[in-house]
């Protein structure tokens, strides 16, 4: 677990963990489409396993499912280092979701929520 990034003291919104599949399309110059798993999420981003190097400051279109529902965001990837089992973890910051695509991750943590 990547605990530098993890520490609730850095992260402005909290994070239910998540197994679910990402289609990324990074956008500009270096155009680039995969399929990742995202391994936490919450209103304010998610954080994911990414095959390829996403790059700093890159910005992602993003399409996942939620509970049956397609959400889709743009995202800027704030940070990223070697996952342990290869590939890439990489934190991605939401800078815009449709109001009812937040609401339905909104719906999801508290869905998760044991307490």
């Amino acid at each position: 677990m990547l605990e530098d990034e993890l520490t609730p003291t850095r992260r402005q919104f909290p994070r239910i963990p998540t197994e679910n599949v990402v289609l990324i399309h990074r956008i500009g110059p270096a155009e680039q489409r995969e399929m990742a798993t995202a391994r936490q999420m919450g209103p304010g981003g998610l954080m994911i396993n990414s095959l390829e190097s996403l790059e700093v400051d890159s910005y992602l279109r993003l399409m996942l499912t939620v509970d049956h529902e397609v959400v889709e965001a743009i995202g800027r990837v704030v940070w990223e280092k070697p996952g342990k089992d290869g590939g890439f973890d990489v934190g991605v910051a939401f800078v815009s979701i449709d109001a009812a695509h937040a609401d339905r991750i909104m719906a999801e943590m508290v869905q998760a929520d044991p307490g």
